[in-house]
């Protein structure tokens, strides 16, 4: 029956729509990834509404496409400029910009492509490999349980910005209350509509996600202009294939930046900053020559974006097995699930097989697609980066709104996402987590539902959340996990 399973995930994935949306997703991935400022995150967005028509597995296909992407194409501006394209790019930005300013370019791009390939594919065999586990333990999940699982997601992205930790808490709590808008399904009562019949069906995900990401950060490019050069020293179309020979020296540094980047995926909040961050620190510690990072070596480069490109696997695990988006970019996939009445969770991975395996190839093939997508066309893409920043903003907004209009054919759903844009460049502007009102948003409904089938279960005792093992060990992990930071704060400053 499992290769009976198989066998039909792979005819799916190799099906026409299946492979020219992952094909469009990869390539419009690199270009959002390409252009500073921009990333897989708008780029999602902007094709949020487009998903809404195609079957869940061409629809996830088309967006894992643009994130793997994104990441492939962050690391070409950190490399040539010194700008990276995406933020998790910053840290190859540290061995590459030195580099290409000595005349080699195509060593550093060599490195961080390989880096890029190798991280995305070793986190896909994790992936893989750990799910059906994950899943087997996640089984046995109630709704006490499910909601301990969300409380403890909630948790996690709120101490991952912990610096910020009133800002983000309020953002969660902004979140948790735009999620509540609308008619509540168990009591059919109004809720926050203010006499307003369009808001009834309340929030969706798509114009607030679109309108805080996409349209906030396109008014942001209007405000900064992108760094543009003239002459960014790479030679050729296409990459120097005799370079990744020299660079498949560092093999070893690439399965421990992979195998890092993965696991932190797992968590959610810290996201592919933190990867990047701990490949690259781990590369320096374990490496014969450390006083070259920082100055120039394309071991810093390989492991800086091996560490970034192994989250989107990595994020897809407690996304698939628990149904936790670990962040905005998952709370996106979690959108698609949910609009075609598929819910993630431990018994996703039984009732949905083929559509699990269709991801499993379809990620290996963004990859590969990705990796000769940039090495045939390196300059054509790297030539991406001179589009002036005012032309751009201008088609990304054209191209959201009218998206956002397609998907239900309402006003309303415009004007929700240019008003979520105008508040999302103010926050953006002000550095606060975005991020925790989406999630917010996303979990709000999950916690809510999971909450009162919990307390129906248990006659309203919410001691109920304390007395199973599962629920109890999620509790306690979600109360360590808010105390101990704090201790060691005290700790550091006393």
């Amino acid at each position: 029956m499992m290769f009976e399973y198989l066998l039909e995930g792979i005819q799916a994935c190799l099906s026409v729509g299946n492979l020219v949306a992952l094909l469009s997703g990869t390539f419009i991935g690199i270009i959002v990834g390409i252009i500073p400022g921009i990333g897989p995150m708008v780029g999602m967005v902007v094709l949020l509404p487009f998903t809404f028509a195609m079957a869940s597995n061409t629809a996830l296909s088309l967006l894992l496409g643009v994130f793997c992407g994104g990441y492939f194409g962050g690391g070409i501006p950190a490399i040539l400029m010194g700008t990276p394209g995406v933020p998790s790019s910053l840290f190859t930005s540290f061995d590459g910009f030195p580099l290409t300013r000595r005349g080699e370019a195509q060593i550093a791009l060599s490195a961080a492509l390989l880096g890029s390939f190798g991280g995305g594919m070793v986190s896909v065999v994790i992936l893989i490999t750990l799910a059906p586990f994950l899943a087997h333990v996640a089984a046995s999940f109630g709704p006490p349980e499910y909601f301990s699982a969300g409380f403890f997601g909630v948790v996690l992205v709120v101490m991952a910005h912990r610096q910020y930790l009133a800002r983000g808490l309020l953002l969660l709590g902004m979140g948790l209350w735009f999620s509540t808008i609308g008619i509540d399904g168990t009591t059919l009562s109004s809720r926050f509509c203010f006499g307003t019949l369009a808001i009834q069906n309340g929030l969706d995900i798509a114009p607030v996600c679109l309108g805080l990401f996409g349209l906030g950060q396109t008014l942001l490019l209007v405000e900064q202009k992108i760094l543009q050069t003239d002459s960014m020293n790479l030679t050729g179309r296409m990459l120097d294939f005799s370079k990744l020979l020299k660079v498949l020296r560092y093999w070893k540094t690439l399965l421990r930046s992979s195998v890092i980047g993965t696991f932190v995926g797992l968590l959610p909040g810290p996201g592919s900053i933190l990867a990047s961050f701990m490949a690259y620190q781990a590369a320096k510690h374990s490496s014969k020559h450390p006083e070259e990072f920082g100055q120039g070596t394309p071991e810093g480069c390989l492991a800086s974006e091996a560490g970034n490109n192994a989250v989107p696997a990595g994020a897809m695990i407690p996304l698939l097995t628990l149904g936790i988006p670990g962040e905005a970019i998952s709370a996106v996939l979690l959108g698609v699930f949910t609009i075609n009445g598929i819910y993630p969770g431990p018994l996703l991975l039984v009732k949905e097989p083929v559509l699990i395996n269709t991801l499993y190839f379809s990620l290996f093939l963004i990859n590969i697609a990705a990796f000769l997508m940039l090495a045939i066309w390196l300059r054509p893409f790297a030539m991406i980066i001179r589009i002036p920043s005012s032309l751009l903003a201008v088609n990304i907004m054209v191209i959201s709104l009218i998206g956002i209009y397609a998907m239900n054919t309402r006003i309303f759903d415009a004007a929700l996402a240019i008003v979520m844009g105008v508040f999302g460049y103010m926050l953006l502007r002000l550095q606060w987590p975005i991020v925790n009102l989406v999630m917010g948003l996303v979990l709000g409904d999950i916690l809510e539902n999971r909450l009162r089938e919990s307390l129906s279960i248990a006659d309203g005792n919410p001691l109920i959340f304390f007395t199973r093992p599962i629920s109890l060990g999620l509790m306690i992990a979600s109360i360590l996990i808010v105390v101990i930071p704090f201790i060691l704060d005290y700790r550091r400053n006393h």
